[in-house]
């Protein structure tokens, strides 16, 4: 199994291609949430109105190193941040991916150690 990747397209770009150059640590396995409406009558009968359920991936990201890795990152949180969606491949050797959105309206890569930084982000699993 090799590492994720993410594939996007910049505004008036070309594709590009994010490769994680380590594993995504900390990782729920499965998060979702329902946007519901729930009504319990003066019987006690309840209702529920389901509008959708949304399904998000975590992704925390403690080894991102100076350079050309840390401005990959950059490049592709520009892309992200203005609502954009972009592909992703939890194994970067399999055909398979899900298109996301950020979730997140801001993105903040933190200093770690000398040269190594990190950076955790929810992303939101695009409807067509």
């Amino acid at each position: 199994m090799s590492y994720p990747k993410i594939v996007y397209t910049p505004a008036g770009g070309t594709e590009q291609t994010l490769n994680f150059s380590s594993p995504s640590a900390r990782q729920p396995g499965i998060w979702k949430s329902a946007v519901r409406h729930d009504n319990v009558a003066s019987s006690g009968v309840r209702e529920s109105v389901l509008e959708r359920v949304d399904q998000f991936l975590e992704i925390n990201l403690d080894w991102i190193r100076a350079g050309t890795d840390l401005a990959n990152w950059q490049a592709f949180l520009d892309h992200a941040l203005t609502g954009a969606a972009f592909s992703f491949y939890s194994d970067a050797a399999v055909p398979s991916f899900v298109n996301y959105v950020l979730e997140d309206t801001e993105a903040r890569i933190e200093f770690k150690a000398a040269g190594v930084y990190s950076l955790s982000l929810k992303f939101r699993q695009a409807v067509s």
